[in-house]
């Protein structure tokens, strides 16, 4: 007779759906998950490696944390190692953030639309979700009033935003941010993946106390496969946060390769100027076409409303010109939309050439 072994995890987690084996075909243009179309330079990895073969590989990395790495990061922001965390991608640590936070029944404040990862990690915790809706007339706009008042009445032990938002690619301002950061009982978590494609930088708000920036290096910095995020918080809360990571979060090749990454930062600036410039290319070439509505964006994708059949658009690009790109369904008010990553130029062509086939 077979037991029902997964009633020993929480509830939260049992009533996720299952994840599913999900492989992608390389061959196709990916898309689809916001991806730096420029991979990680070869002269850059060489000098990788050739750290790398430097380094001791039977031996732990001195210390429980990448302290090298946390002291780089410090000195290229200009904030103290005690406001540093490091760990394997910025999911984890806002992973490790609810889990820290947030107890069964306490309230956690979030717009709507915004990344998945935020509401699934709530659930886990059996967490009550207070989302804000946005409003596709308004653009997206971030409802900061409204932000502030679901959190004070709900006394939020949490308050997420993603800035610039995935998957809408709405900037929200320094401003914005500072206001909901001055008004909510709780922390606010501020999830930066995409800041350095509108030039954000909103640090200055770390001594409100109460303000975690969430980072990653997998966009600008073309380190997705290699996975390293940090946190940047008040010496007070990174030093709680720290107490929720796993001990060696990162291996030494990921801290090697940041550190080269930071090292020659100027050039992945260089790649993001192409990258937002081929943005505003596509985006322009997509306004042209009639039905569409495409949505500003701050950040590597863009976000467009289709009419008609929306199956029939991603089918079409799919089959005429080998790309990928995805279907927003999943996501409360954008049944009718899709998001595109901004690819390298040629793949961009094939972008434009796809939707002109299907809508011109």
């Amino acid at each position: 007779m077979e037991r029902d072994h997964a009633r020993w995890f929480k509830p939260g987690l049992q009533a996720l759906p299952p994840v599913k084996h999900h492989l992608v075909d390389d061959r196709l243009h990916r898309l689809q998950w916001n991806e730096n179309p420029f991979d990680f330079p070869p002269d850059l990895k060489e000098e990788v490696l050739q750290r790398l073969s430097a380094t001791a590989w039977a031996r732990y990395p001195l210390g429980l944390r990448p302290w090298g790495l946390i002291d780089r990061l410090a000195r290229h922001y200009g904030v103290t190692q005690e406001e540093v965390v490091v760990s394997n991608g910025s999911s984890d640590l806002i992973r490790a953030l609810l889990a820290g936070v947030l107890s069964p029944g306490d309230a956690v404040v979030m717009p709507a639309p915004t990344f998945l990862l935020y509401r699934q990690n709530a659930r886990i915790q059996q967490a009550a979700i207070v989302e804000v809706p946005l409003v596709p007339d308004d653009d997206w706009a971030l409802p900061v009033d409204a932000m502030i008042d679901a959190a004070v009445a709900h006394q939020a032990r949490l308050t997420v935003l993603c800035a610039p938002n995935n998957p809408t690619g709405t900037v929200y301002t320094a401003d914005q941010v500072r206001r909901i950061a001055e008004a909510v009982p709780g922390l606010l978590i501020v999830d930066e993946a995409y800041a350095e494609f509108c030039d954000q930088d909103l640090t200055p708000l770390l001594p409100l106390g109460n303000v975690v920036l969430v980072r990653t290096f997998s966009k600008l910095f073309s380190m997705a496969g290699i996975r390293v995020g940090y946190a940047l918080a008040a010496p007070t809360v990174a030093g709680h946060l720290q107490k929720m990571i796993t001990g060696f979060p990162i291996s030494v090749f990921s801290e090697i390769t940041a550190e080269v990454a930071l090292d020659h930062a100027d050039r992945f600036y260089a790649q993001r100027d192409l990258i937002v410039a081929e943005r505003e290319r596509i985006a322009a070439a997509l306004r042209d076409l009639p039905g569409l509505r495409v949505f500003s964006s701050g950040t590597n994708f863009l976000l467009v409303e289709v009419p008609g059949a929306k199956h029939d658009l991603v089918q079409h690009l799919h089959a005429q010109h080998a790309l990928l790109i995805s279907d927003m369904a999943g996501y409360p008010g954008l049944d009718q939309c899709v998001r595109i990553s901004v690819g390298a130029p040629a793949q961009n062509e094939l972008v434009i050439a796809g939707f002109r086939g299907h809508f011109g």
